[in-house]
Formats: C-alpha cells, structure tokens, sequence
C-alpha cells in the first residue's frame, strides 16, 4: 500500500510539473505572436496564463517534500523527486520573464518610437528562445537517456543562437540611441526585456541537464 500511494504523488507531482511547463511553453508562443503580429490580445492572454505560476509552484514543492517525508525515496526515485523540485524552480523564474516581457511589450505597443530596424532580429532571437523552451518542456516528458541526450545538444545549440542574436541587438539598438537620442529611454527599456528573456534558453538548458540527471544520475553540475 504504501508503496502504490508514493508512486500516485510521484505521478501527480510529474502531471502537474508537466501542466505547468506546458502552460508556460503556451505563454512564450503567445508572446512570440504577440510581437509578430502586433497582437496586443496575446501578450494579455501570456500574463493572464501565468498569473497563478507561483501558487502553483508552491503546491508542487509542498507535495514533493510531503513526498520526500512520508517515503524517504533512494536512488533513481530520490533523483526524479529532487529534479522536479528544481524543474519546477526553473520553470516558475522562466513564467516570471515572460510575464515581465509581455508587461512591456504592451509598453513599447504605446510608444512612439520605431522598432521596425531591430524586428527581424528580435523575431529570430524570439523564435531560438521558444525552440530552447520547447526542447526543455520536451525533455520533462521523455525517459530515453538517448532522446535527453539528444534535446541536450538541440537546447544548447539553441541557447549559443540567442546569446548571438541578442549581441547582434545590442550592437544595433544601440545605433538606434544614436540615430533617436529623444527614444534613448524607450530603447533601453526593450533592451532590458530582451536580456531578461534570454534567460529562458539558459535556464531552458538547465531544466535539460536535469531531466538528464534524474534518468542518468552522475554528479548533478548546474
């Protein structure tokens, strides 16, 4: 009995880390359309599927140490059990940059100065951040050392993408403060949302590694 009633909170545990990864892999597309296609609606829709992220993180971290408690999981178990706990972590700081993102993305909406030279890029920089988030939400739900080795190399190469593109912005934005010195403020401040949306893929990466643990085991480097 007791161990059928662990392996029910273990699985519970995993659906609901897995409902919150795949809601905040939805937001990250909302916002991604959002800038796309100067949807306003979908930057709402992002904040508004994340509004309870924290509430629910502490739910998940009060069932897993109840867990950890009542069953003194080792091993392979007690590797699952940590790696959701810290999943879960990554997760919620991802939700919390998507959030800050899609608040100023109805900020620059407002504003009166020209994001249409630095699009492109954005877009591009966008579309690498959701494919390092979508590998991660992948690698939460696969078993395979082989597939999470796999998702391993795609995330990385992901996350070196970003931190290319989001130079490639920095350089260019900052012509922008140049060329419109009356926008300086404006353009600061999508800078800062770029910056802070970069680490998604970095944390993307980290949620990787751990999946990788919990399945593989070894010295856990983070």
């Amino acid at each position: 009995m007791m161990l059928g009633n662990y392996k029910k909170i273990l699985e519970k545990s995993r659906a609901r880390v897995q409902e919150l990864a795949l809601d905040v892999l939805k937001a990250s597309e909302d916002v991604f359309e959002a800038f796309k296609n100067g949807d306003i609606e979908k930057a709402n829709a992002a904040k508004e599927l994340l509004k309870d992220t924290h509430n629910r993180n502490n739910k998940i971290d009060n069932e897993i140490i109840k867990t950890l408690a009542l069953f003194s999981p080792e091993a392979k178990d007690l590797r699952v059990v940590i790696a959701y706990l810290k999943i879960t972590s990554e997760l919620t700081r991802i939700a919390d940059y998507i959030r800050s993102y899609a608040k100023s993305y109805k900020m620059q909406v407002s504003g009166e100065f020209d994001l249409d030279d630095l699009k492109q890029d954005t877009i591009s920089f966008q579309q690498s951040t959701l494919k390092s988030l979508k590998a991660a939400v992948e690698s939460i739900k696969v078993e395979s050392v082989d597939a999470l080795e796999t998702l391993y190399r795609k995330v990385n190469v992901e996350e070196s993408k970003c931190d290319d593109i989001l130079s490639i912005l920095e350089k260019n934005t900052l012509g922008q403060i140049c060329i419109n010195p009356e926008n300086a403020g404006d353009y600061v401040m999508f800078l800062q949302s770029m910056r802070k949306l970069e680490r998604v893929s970095d944390r993307s990466v980290t949620i990787v590694k751990l999946a990788y643990f919990a399945q593989k085991g070894g010295k856990l480097k983070l």
